[in-house]
């Protein structure tokens, strides 16, 4: 069974008593405190992290209803640091792609100049560099995948907004025979202003 949605998500009619047995539940497990619109502590020294701290709290302070809570406050640091740590393995990507360039023209020219055994041991490095390249793309794509995963909770992807947000309901076409019936009941009735 989905988790319940926060009652200022639902789009549907409730009664009064369900709207208040709702709000009861809710404010039983929301925290006092909201989450803080500064990065906490715990982001200090991580100035990637930080920054994806702010860009969230803006966008949540901007949702009319309250997605996230203080109780959701490790999920969104893990989340920034999973940020942080993307870009650093990002940036390590380049930095042996760079490396492995580099190999790739030395051991051309080192070829072209008739240095076979110096250009064996470069061509030899220059696969290291490869196999680098591939364990950080592997890495950084299950950091990747557990961003989603986190996304998903914060509702910060489509899916789990469109979840969230149900569609509307098109408009049923309104038998003629119906309208006017509907029509003499509200005459009969004294709603004539309909």
């Amino acid at each position: 069974m989905p988790a319940r949605k926060p009652k200022s998500l639902i789009k549907r009619h409730e009664t009064a008593a369900e709207i208040q047995a709702r709000i009861e539940r809710e404010s039983s497990v929301r925290p006092e405190k909201s989450l803080p619109i500064n990065a906490p502590s715990r982001l200090r020294g991580h100035n990637v992290a930080k920054q994806t701290w702010r860009r969230l709290m803006k966008v949540f302070t901007e949702i009319e209803g309250e997605i996230v809570t203080r109780l959701d406050m490790d999920l969104l640091v893990d989340y920034c640091i999973l940020a942080e740590q993307t870009e650093e393995i990002d940036s390590m990507r380049k930095m042996a792609f760079a490396s492995w360039q580099l190999m790739a023209k030395v051991q051309e020219e080192l070829t072209k100049l008739g240095k076979v055994d110096e250009a064996v041991l470069v061509a030899s490095k220059s696969i290291e560099a490869v196999d680098a390249i591939i364990k950080l793309d592997g890495r950084v794509d299950r950091k990747r995948a557990l961003m989603l995963q986190h996304r998903q909770s914060l509702y910060l992807t489509p899916r789990a907004r469109a979840g969230v947000a149900p569609t509307k309901k098109e408009k049923e076409e309104i038998d003629p025979i119906d309208a006017f019936l509907n029509e003499v009941t509200d005459y009969v009735n004294g709603d004539q202003n309909k």
